[in-house]
């Protein structure tokens, strides 16, 4: 009777070469991913508009008031100003350190609403 040979260990090298494959993968699309678009050369015309975003600005005081661009609104008052932004506006949010979050969370699901992403939030250093 021949006597059988014992395997003591796990064979890696196909577990490596998938981990290779998927390292590969990964940094290609990150690439992608950080430079946030394919570069491309784009053709030229001889006549073109460039359309300058507005920057739109709110701010949320420690009592619950809302001003944009400096000027005191009310929460209708600011929907009704935010519906005349396109997704190309900037908007930047500033509020108290001790504003409730439930007024902070107000303004950004409004702009969500109408797909603006362009927002920044303003923080002292």
């Amino acid at each position: 009777m021949k006597s059988l040979k014992k395997v003591e260990g796990i064979n890696v090298v196909p577990l490596i070469d998938v981990m290779l494959v998927l390292l590969a993968i990964i940094l290609t699309v990150s690439s992608f991913i950080a430079l946030g678009k394919i570069e491309i050369a784009l053709p030229q015309a001889s006549s073109h508009t460039k359309i300058e975003p507005k920057q739109f600005e709110i701010l949320i005081t420690a009592s619950k008031q809302f001003y944009v661009n400096d000027e005191e609104v009310t929460k209708e008052e600011l929907i009704s100003k935010i519906d005349t932004l396109t997704k190309k506006d900037l908007v930047a949010v500033s509020a108290d350190k001790l504003v409730p979050y439930e007024e902070f969370i107000f303004v950004i699901d409004i702009l969500k609403q109408k797909n603006i992403e362009k927002i920044s939030m303003v923080v002292k250093k």
